[in-house]
């Protein structure tokens, strides 16, 4: 495992209309046609999460013991924020974390490498990337180096190169901005594949990490370790990325376990950060919200101030700037 460093609220027409009403209050939403309200939980109270877990639309099983996030049937339920982004929240019976995930589809949204390196003004918190480079969401782009800039793996984006090395034991890279409209716009390659290297050279946008689970969904990091907040992009099995984030600290191989157990379709699923460094932005027009990670120790205190992130893979909403080269 990695070295751990410092409108409408559009839930699904065949939800029930009082797991509706419970979904629109989790997010803060309101009721139908109510403003959103900003929502950040980076600094909410160690009883926050819980909280808002007892108000969340719940599957009792036949244990009697809650699920959050699935219906009755064992399907996912997405908050639709809007065309081709969507919001859910999620926890498995007996589970001892909530798991945050944004599912975006990239035939309507573009994804951006915001570095630090490239405009020389320094790390930002997540919202300040949002804020200066109007995103509609944000995650860790990776883990970076002492010297507070250099991503721990290959790294290169809008004609920048943040760090041209290839990291032997990295085996994840997520990819976007095509040189051709016949390749998916955005996809986690996975290091297995006997072509890796010819497909992430048809790509602008190159992000290496670790991979937590591989192709065939196999979990490659081993049980036990530390438990620490975590952040993580995932690619399901209809090319959409997932934005996962786990605020509440877990032990690496609980966090893939519970990926592959829920119903998200996960495939290759690549980590990018650990511990309070760990974020998740959403700018949505009708949902906006930043979490942020913590280190276990302080769940006894206040929680932690916001990070200053020097690498974020960013999203946007189309705008012809990732069309193919040449194009």
């Amino acid at each position: 495992p990695p070295p751990l460093r410092a409108a409408s609220a559009g839930v699904p027409d065949d939800a029930p209309r009082a797991a509706a009403k419970a979904l629109r209050a989790d997010r803060g939403l309101g009721v139908p046609g109510a403003s959103a309200a900003p929502d950040s939980s980076a600094a909410s109270a160690p009883g926050a999460e819980a909280a808002a877990a007892a108000s969340a639309p719940k599957s009792r099983t036949g244990s009697g013991r809650d699920k959050v996030g699935i219906d009755a049937q064992g399907g996912a339920q997405w908050l639709a924020l809007e065309p081709g982004l969507d919001f859910g929240e999620f926890r498995l019976e007996g589970a001892e974390f909530r798991l945050t995930a944004l599912r975006i589809d990239p035939q309507r949204f573009d994804f951006v490498l915001c570095a630090s390196s490239a405009d020389g003004k320094g790390p930002r918190a997540l919202d300040t990337w949002g804020r200066e480079r109007d995103l509609v969401a944000a995650i860790n782009a990776s883990m970076y180096l002492p010297d507070g800039a250099t991503s721990t793996g290959y790294m290169r984006g809008a004609g920048h190169i943040n760090n041209p090395r290839l990291a032997e034991r990295f085996g994840a890279f997520f990819v976007a901005c095509p040189d051709s409209g016949e390749l998916p716009p955005a996809a986690i390659v996975d290091r297995d594949a006997p072509d890796w290297k010819e497909r992430i050279a048809r790509y602008d946008l190159v992000i290496q990490n670790y991979r937590m689970i591989n192709a065939d969904r196999r979990i490659l990091w081993s049980p036990g370790g530390p438990l620490y907040s975590i952040s993580a992009v995932a690619q399901d099995g209809a090319g959409r990325i997932l934005f996962l984030h786990s605020r509440t600290p877990v032990e690496a191989y609980a966090f893939a376990q519970q990926l592959l157990h829920l119903p998200l379709d996960v495939r290759t699923v690549m980590y990018v950060e650990g511990g309070a460094q760990a974020g998740l932005l959403v700018r949505s027009h009708s949902l906006r919200r930043e979490l942020g990670g913590v280190h276990a120790p302080s769940l006894l205190v206040t929680g932690n101030l916001k990070a200053l992130l020097p690498n974020v893979l960013g999203v946007r909403r189309k705008s012809g700037e990732c069309a193919p080269r040449g194009q």
